[in-house]
């Protein structure tokens, strides 16, 4: 891929903005067949515990100077990210890019009408220097359902994957080292580049990879139960409209509720169902998960306005391996005090236990409030996450086959 050409001259002089067009040798490299596109499975694989001592090839993780162990969940500068240009019907070459900022035109569709998806992955170091990315195959996925929701080009899931890599593979010092507790997380972003005043798609996309090191999104992770409020004078999507696709303009509606939830002590909120407001649906950003200790049910919503979360398929695949019963269904809100253990799951917050969720009334006062294991981290909740966060770094068996070496 390479950026518009409007852009050229200036990356011919430019200090700050440094494209790279990987050759037909580079990438040779890192596909072991001869086709230029790739299948899934021959170049980036996927593949269990065991890796190989050429892990090192492609540098070593976790040697940026940063404080490792007080990452938080902010944005934090890194050497480059990956940008590739859809015109004409096709997609062009990818560049790695190290400038943070991007020239868009002032009639892109992404600015006037919200026409951009995103996603978010993470890659983690293993004990023995390699890295590897979490399900990326799925994120490819979902941000092709998102993107044909707005009308948006796909991005093949091979090529997703390969984007991923490079991106990695170029950032490869910001991985934060094995035994931090943290992970690179990537964040894809597709959005319309191409002006037009009127209400229609883009001829031009625009497709990005930025990368940055991180610790947990809540402030000490598995350490405590965070207090959740219940959001009844927001709704965050409608039944019939785009809560199912990681549209940009779905976690702008959320940023009022989610602040003035914040100053009132709640770090987190629950939003009910926009026609009935008598069902659970998600968090502001992660996905809704009850668990019934006595039954060994995990109950989690399934419904149209919530955005299927990989964590929280993971999960479900963790669970029915330990022997629980899973189930996606409709959850009552009056169902809440069945459940032993709330959880918010998500690729930011992977899992993050929820020890309570208060009702207030119209004054701002408790009208009712539902408690889990408020004190602790429940039993199931933290089995859950050890399982997930040891299958991502590497310390058991990948059985599934979720972890994609970064080469």
């Amino acid at each position: 891929m390479r950026i518009s050409s409007a852009l050229l001259p200036l990356l011919a002089t430019s200090q700050t903005c440094l494209a790279f067009i990987l050759s037909p040798a580079s990438q040779q490299s890192l596909r072991p067949t001869q086709s230029q596109k790739f299948n899934l499975g021959h170049g980036i694989s996927s593949s269990s515990l065991s890796v190989s001592a050429a892990s090192t090839e492609v540098g070593a993780p976790g040697t940026a100077d940063l404080p490792w162990s007080e990452l938080g969940f902010e944005f934090r500068p890194t050497k480059s990210h990956l940008k590739m240009i859809y015109r004409d019907g096709k997609w062009e070459e990818a560049e790695l890019v190290e400038s943070p900022y991007i020239n868009i035109h002032i009639g892109a569709t992404a600015l006037h009408y919200g026409q951009s998806c995103f996603e978010g992955l993470k890659a983690f170091a293993h004990d023995d220097g390699s890295v590897y990315m979490f399900r990326p195959d799925e994120n490819a996925k979902r941000i092709n359902k998102s993107g044909a929701r707005v009308i948006m080009p796909e991005i093949p899931v091979a090529t997703f994957i390969q984007a991923c890599n490079d991106v990695v593979k170029d950032n490869i010092a910001y991985v934060p080292p094995y035994g931090s507790g943290g992970a690179l997380y990537l964040r894809p972003l597709l959005f319309g580049s191409g002006p037009r005043i009127g209400l229609q798609p883009s001829e031009e996309y625009t497709f990005i990879v930025m990368v940055m090191p991180v610790g947990d999104y809540y402030k000490g992770g598995l350490a405590k139960p965070v207090d959740g409020l219940i959001v009844e004078d927001y709704d965050r999507a409608a039944p019939l409209g785009v809560g199912a696709a990681k549209v940009a303009g779905n976690y702008a509606a959320d940023l009022i509720p989610n602040m003035e939830a914040k100053k009132k002590g709640f770090p987190i909120c629950l939003y009910l169902d926009a026609l009935t407001h008598t069902k659970v649906e998600e968090f502001s950003t992660s996905n809704f998960i009850g668990i019934d200790n006595t039954n060994k049910r995990y109950v989690t919503p399934k419904s149209p306005s919530v955005l299927p979360s990989i964590t929280n398929k993971s999960l479900q695949t963790i669970a029915l391996d330990e022997g629980m019963t899973v189930e996606q269904r409709d959850i009552e809100l009056v169902e809440l005090p069945d459940f032993d253990e709330a959880i918010a799951c998500g690729t930011a917050v992977v899992v993050t236990p929820v020890g309570s969720l208060t009702r207030l009334d119209a004054d701002g006062e408790e009208k009712s409030k539902y408690e889990f294991a408020s004190e602790d981290v429940g039993e199931t909740t933290r089995r859950l996450y050890d399982q997930v966060r040891s299958i991502q770094n590497g310390e058991v068996e990948d059985r599934h086959s979720w972890n994609f070496k970064v080469q």
